[in-house]
């Protein structure tokens, strides 16, 4: 009867012990993959980032070769804001 209860008490323990393993090796792996997935993704917004300063640069390129058509031209103009009368809430224009 003791002896029983020594095997249960030793495979118990060597059962919680293999899990506890098994779940730090689990876990040491899936920190490792979001310390990669939060990399790309810094490397992706970065990228992103450049993409959209080129793209602004564009298109602000491009609304000023529309603005040089003389029919488009009225409609892109821009309107002189002073600066004084906007901080009071009022827009000259």
């Amino acid at each position: 009867m003791e002896a029983t209860l020594i095997f249960s008490q030793i495979l118990f323990n060597f059962v919680v012990s293999m899990a506890i393993i098994v779940v730090g090796a689990l876990s040491s792996l899936m920190i490792y993959h979001l310390v990669c997935i939060t990399k790309e993704l810094k490397v992706i917004t970065h990228n992103l980032h450049n993409f959209t300063d080129e793209t602004r640069e564009n298109i602000s390129d491009i609304v000023e070769r529309l603005r040089e058509l003389p029919i488009l031209s009225f409609f892109l103009k821009r309107r002189r804001v002073d600066v004084s009368k906007v901080k009071k809430g009022q827009r000259k224009n």
